[in-house]
């Protein structure tokens, strides 16, 4: 049995945190869609959502596009989604793809915390 794509999900400082593993594909869509209605938002006082792709070993384009669905209906959720973690060729994918115009790519998850705090102030 393959190990689930989602290890771990927490809420700190404002951001819902979703640690990934494994392979991003269509399989993906349940897991995510599952942990909650993301056009409704991340909760109170949570306007981060941060994927953490360090352990991702691959994404497909239909894991792509999931990633643009949540990563859109952020503007309609009220919060911006940011990965970290990201191989690469993956962030060039992204880039040619439009995906950076709605989930920005940072080195680690203390630089999105860092840049999120500083807009904050």
């Amino acid at each position: 049995m393959k190990p689930s794509l989602i290890k771990e999900v927490r809420v700190s400082g404002g951001a819902f945190i979703i640690e990934l593993q494994g392979e991003f594909t269509k399989d993906a869509e349940q897991p995510l869609m599952s942990l909650r209605d993301w056009k409704q938002g991340l909760g109170e006082n949570v306007r981060v959502l941060i994927f953490d792709f360090q352990q991702v070993s691959s994404i497909s384009s239909r894991g792509i596009t999931l990633l643009m669905r949540i990563a859109c209906w952020g503007a309609e959720g009220n919060y911006q989604a940011f990965g970290h973690g990201v191989a690469e060729h993956y962030q060039k994918l992204f880039r040619l793809l439009g995906l950076t115009q709605f989930m920005m790519i940072y080195p680690d998850e203390y630089s999105i915390l860092q840049r999120v705090e500083g807009v904050a102030d």
